[in-house]
């Protein structure tokens, strides 16, 4: 304190010994710099060592934060730090220790606000800094998530990009709400950070607000006031970091008097980073330290003067805000009148996109080499920050800052601030996004949105900036574009781009336009709201999984492209499929989509699959092998980890000796045998120890199987193995032959021979092994199974050739049936014959189930013929009468009866005579609808049984057909113990008796499976009464799976007291929750909708959605 006073002017009247506080400040020069200048000189002088050490201690030189690389397979999506980012331990610190504090560990959400409010104050550098720590980085296991909202975000979009970064390529969200939801379920058990930066309203921030307790949302805005949260108010930089800031920027040291400037121009313009950077940019451009700090002065008393006239002071929060615009104004005022009008035509374009040299071309209508020159000329004045390269090529971005006073030049009017104001271009909104609109409709063909071509912008934003122009009847006729071929034109350009996703965005904001039209139109908001839906349950219906050969086929003969493929294979669900189709597929790929494939790579989260796409990619991408190899030897499994391990070997030969020695660990003996197999190209010298370790085996099977798995690798050891193979007994040996027939096809007609010597089992499988591998050799195989002595094995053979057979070779099938003695497996092979027959063969087919003298056998025959030639019947009647055992001729018998009424009598009579009290039972209640008199007896016949869940079952049959039993019915459902069949027993109950309804319900609200209870509300709730109907509604919306949900939704709409007529938002949720059905489930939806459709929209918008369904079931057929 003394060092401080010692540059005041004393006025004490006592020197010593008194408190009171009589100081001035005595003013060195008039102006601020100087006074500043020559003040910070004093205070040099006067203070002691350690302040200055402390205030070194805190000045950190700039240099990039050390970020641990992240995981594969974790997203981390936080954007790379600045070249000249300045580090602040004491503020990053704190945030840190804030960020991982029990206080915000109940929040969940820490919120980085500036001090002041201001802008440019650096919470997004220091929210990428915090992302990048390598301690943040180990807490968060689960990877970070990033969304830049700004003023008007796309909430969907970024929801929908966070799903997919965790893996879920499968779920196509249509709402804010839905996606949220979603999210939610992916977290519920991950350590994830989610950072939300630049929020502008606390309401867009709620739908981030999610994850489990491991979660932490972290969120950056300027005065959003967001409640429920823990803050962190920024302050600006301290002089030192500002000034080393100005170094890093300028790439040399200050000294002399361009130092002293300089520290003099940090202090006028707050010491707020983007204003330092934007006066770093102007030195660099030739303007001297000492002009700049005096235009800096000069405008910001100007912006002074002009707001606050007359005024004599101006707090500290206005004054850095002067500061900045006023590094704004210099920085915009120096620009050529054609680059301003350039720079302002920026503020067209969305919040946080990459801007390329192919967008300049139509935003400012110029070639792209002056797009390009455009962009670094930006860039150089810290008006464009660098964004992520795209294909080797450059983009930029824009910092919130420039993009709001773009934003503000676009639409302001000249001059409209006073004499030296920036001028504006004096658009409107619409206007501005209708010219840019106009430009890129000169490029696409015949006025059809969907043939622009792709400049890596319009089809992502186009929708967009139609919403933005007002032209929302372009987005709706844009969705419905169709090509030459009749397919829709949208979806084939964005699923030839990759862009799928956008699609599916697109669509949702499609929707989102036709709900928000319905007060002004409904007919045509309802037609469109329930085209929407179908489209999107059309895709859920469409987009199944191809294999990964056929993609690969597809994308050789040029049928799809690349891009078409990769965004196909990332709809495939099961990550081990995903794994083996990028396997297949990354040798057809081109080098500039390697690394595309490379993150569906790296987001597979099981170690074993992440390991074998990576290993199947490292032949084309050799940089990631150390990824890939780091990732193998992290499997736990031995047999998984060698297998990887071998795959390496090729591209790291170093790894081999590992991968023997994984090899050698595995104790499954034909595990070990393949893997040692699979080395052996690397490790011929192995291979006596893979035949030992084959010959080791006892199973006699497994030793075949091994030997086979060798032999075709070393031609030379073929008769060993050959001989290795007959050694075993007969069961084995054809078998171990046909494994090796698939890799030595010369060897097939001694396989056959071998099949033929060996027991008749074993030439069975033999023989229908090789019918898939060798079409050409059904014609023997089927002989050769003719020719099998046993009944079963000659059976069981011909069963499994059956469905393989062309229909030249049916008549012998037929044949061999007709041969086969064995009554039962006779009528099996028939059974599996009788689709494949035409006319004729099925009246030769009639021929040879008469033919089975077992009267059971024979009518289960001639009833599987029977579904194709009716008029059998009577002789099917023939054979269920002679059947001998009492519950099968009931059962058949019964079968038979609603087709045969005058057998109804003896039906009874055959049920009667059932002494199995289960059996019996279950025949008296098949035959009650036609014999209503019999129920006492069927009645008798349930309550016998003695199993609680079967007599409950046969109970709840009767009771809609003897309401007096209802309390007995009851009491029997109530004394079941497992709650889903007691719960599941009770709905079948209720809807025949609607006082049960609510302890149905209850029931069904006690079930813990998600699954479980779906299926029981979506049965109860067409019965229940409407009094019941508002807490079904809210135990469905309830559920969690959006799909479990729409099940229940379903139940509700066949309700007849259930209306969606008087609520048009819950209308609307219930068709967003139904969509996710398939399309035809949908339709079904659609059908039970249809009188809230017309109630809403009128019958005109039911006879428009008769049309969606034909256009939609033409476009995804």
């Amino acid at each position: 304190m003394e060092d401080f006073l010692g540059i005041l002017e004393d006025n004490r009247v006592k020197k010593k010994g008194t408190e009171e506080r009589h100081f001035t400040l005595t003013l060195y020069a008039p102006d601020l710099a100087t006074n500043l200048e020559i003040f910070n000189q004093q205070w040099d002088s006067k203070r002691p060592d350690k302040s200055k050490q402390q205030e070194q201690a805190t000045a950190t030189p700039a240099k990039t934060c050390q970020s641990l690389r992240p995981k594969p397979g974790v997203p981390f999506q936080a954007p790379p730090l600045p070249a000249y980012f300045i580090q602040r331990p004491e503020v990053s610190q704190s945030l840190k220790q804030s960020l991982l504090s029990e206080q915000t560990a109940k929040t969940g959400t820490l919120v980085v606000s500036a001090i002041y409010g201001l802008g440019g104050i650096g919470k997004s550098t220091l929210a990428a800094a915090i992302a990048h720590d390598p301690q943040v980085q180990t807490h968060f296991t689960d990877g970070i998530l990033w969304a830049t909202l700004g003023q008007q975000p796309d909430l969907l979009s970024f929801l929908s990009s966070w799903i997919q970064a965790l893996g879920d390529h499968d779920y196509k969200p249509t709402n804010t709400n839905a996606a949220s939801r979603h999210l939610q379920t992916l977290l519920f058990d991950k350590a994830t950070l989610l950072v939300v930066d630049d929020a502008w309203n606390p309401d867009h921030v709620e739908p981030f607000r999610i994850g489990g307790a491991k979660c932490r949302v972290l969120v950056t805005t300027r005065e959003a006031q967001i409640v429920g949260v823990t803050r962190y108010d920024l302050d600006v930089m301290n002089p030192s970091q500002a000034l080393a800031l100005l170094e890093e920027y300028g790439g040399s040291k200050l000294k002399g008097s361009d130092r002293k400037q300089a520290q003099a121009l940090a202090t006028t313009v707050g010491y707020l980073p983007l204003a330092l950077e934007l006066a770093a940019a102007q030195i660099a451009d030739g303007i001297s330290w000492q002009e700049l700090l005096t235009d800096l002065q000069t405008e910001i008393a100007r912006l002074e003067t002009l707001d606050l006239p007359g005024a004599q002071e101006v707090d500290q929060k206005r004054r850095k805000h002067y500061s900045l615009v006023a590094s704004f104004n210099l920085s915009l005022g120096r620009l050529p009148p054609a680059k301003f009008q350039q720079f302002a035509w920026l503020g067209v374009l969305p919040e946080d996109v990459s801007i390329t040299p192919a967008l300049g071309t139509t935003l400012w209508d110029v070639s792209a080499r002056e797009a390009r020159r455009t962009l670094q000329y930006f860039k150089s004045k810290a008006l464009l920050l660098s964004g992520k390269s795209t294909n080797g090529s450059p983009t930029y971005q824009l910092h919130d800052l420039v993009h709001d006073m773009a934003r503000r030049l676009l639409t302001a009017q000249a001059a409209t601030g006073g004499e030296g104001s920036l001028p504006g271009l004096g658009l409107t909104w619409p206007q501005a996004h209708g010219q840019l609109l106009e430009r890129y409709r000169k490029k696409n063909q015949n006025g059809l949105w969907h043939t622009l071509p792709d400049d890596g912008y319009s089809h992502s934003y186009l929708t967009w900036h139609l919403e933005k122009a007002g032209w929302v009847e372009d987005v709706h006729q844009l969705l419905q574009e169709e090509t030459e071929a009749g397919r829709n034109g949208w979806y084939e350009t964005c699923e030839r781009l990759d862009k799928l996703g956008g699609f599916v965005k697109d669509l949702a904001k499609a929707w989102q336009l036709a709900e928000e039209a319905f007060c002004s139109s409904p007919t045509r908001s309802i037609s469109l709201q329930c085209r929407y839906a179908l489209m999107v349950s059309s895709l859920s219906s469409f987009l199944g999984h191809i294999p990964g050969e056929l993609m690969a086929a597809l994308v050789e003969k040029k049928i799809w492209t690349p891009v078409q493929a990769l965004a196909y294979l990332q709809q495939i669900q099961y990550a081990t499929h995903r794994a083996e189709a990028l396997k297949q597929l990354a040798p057809k790929l081109p080098e500039t989509l390697l690394s595309e494939a490379l993150k569906i790579a790296r987001a597979i989260i099981d170690q074993s699959d992440r390991a074998r796409a990576l290993s199947g990619l490292a032949p084309c991408l050799p940089e990631i092998l150390p990824e890939a190899l780091e990732v193998a030897r992290a499997i736990t499994d031995k047999s998984d980890r060698a297998y990887v391990l071998i795959r390496l070997a090729p591209q790291l030969p170093e790894t081999i000796p590992e991968a023997l020695e994984a090899a050698r660990a595995i104790t499954d003996k034909l595990d070990r045998v393949y893997r040692l197999s699979e080395l052996a190209p690397q490790l011929p010298e192995i291979l006596p120890e893979a035949l030992d370790a084959a010959r080791a085996i006892t199973d006699e099977i497994d030793r075949a199987n091994a030997l086979s798995e060798l032999a075709p690798q070393l031609p030379e050891i073929l008769p060993e193995a050959l001989e290795a193979a007959r050694a075993t007994n007969q069961s084995d040996r054809a078998r171990a032959l046909s494994r090796l027939a698939r890799h030595l096809p010369e060897i097939l007609p001694e396989v056959i021979e071998a099949a033929q010597a060996t027991d008749e089992s074993s030439r069975a499988i033999a023989l229908s092994e090789l019918a898939p591998n060798f079409p050409e050799i059904l014609p023997e195989a089927l002989k050769a199974t003719r020719a099998i002595t046993s009944k079963f094995s000659r059976g069981y053979g011909l069963r499994e050739l059956a469905p393989q057979l062309p229909e030249m070779l049916l008549p012998q099938a037929l044949e061999a049936a007709q041969a086969i003695t064995d009554n039962k497996e006779r009528a099996i092979l028939l059974s599996k014959l009788a689709p494949q027959l035409g006319e004729t063969l099925l009246s030769q087919a009639l021929e040879v189930a008469r033919a089975i003298t077992d009267n059971t056998d024979r009518a289960n025959a001639l009833n599987e013929i029977g579904a194709q030639l009716s008029e059998i019947l009577p002789e099917a009647l023939d054979a269920a009468r002679a059947i001998i055992n009492d519950h099968s001729r009931a059962r058949a018998l019964s079968e038979l009866a609603p087709k045969i009424p005058e057998i109804l009598p003896e039906a009874l009579e055959e049920a009667r005579a059932i002494t199995h009290d289960h059996s019996r039972a279950t025949a008296l209640i098949r035959l009650t609808p036609q014999l209503p008199q019999i129920l006492p007896e069927a009645l008798d016949a349930a309550r016998a049984i003695t199993d609680e869940w079967s007599q409950a079952h046969a109970l709840s049959e009767l009771a809609p057909q003897l309401p007096q039993i209802l309390p007995e019915a009851l009491d029997a459902a109530r004394a079941i113990t497992d709650e889903w069949s007691r719960a599941n027993t009770l709905c079948e109950l209720a809807p025949h008796f609607p006082e049960i309804l609510p302890e149905a319900l209850d029931a069904a609200r006690a079930l813990t499976n998600k699954f479980m209870r779906a299926i029981v509300l979506s049965k109860l709730a067409p019965h229940l009464p409407e009094t019941l109907l508002p807490e079904v509604l809210e135990t469905s919306r309830a559920i969690q799976s959006e799909y479990y949900r729409a099940e229940a939704f379903s139940g509700l709409i066949k309700n007849p007291h259930f209306s969606l007529q008087e609520d048009v938002s819950l209308w609307q949720e219930f068709l967003h929750t139904l969509a996710c059905h398939d399309r035809q489930d949908f339709l079904i939806d659609l059908v039970n909708l249809s009188p809230t459709i017309i109630s809403l929209g009128g019958k005109e918008a039911l006879a428009a959605i008769v049309e969606s369904i034909q256009d939609v079931s033409r476009w995804w057929a």
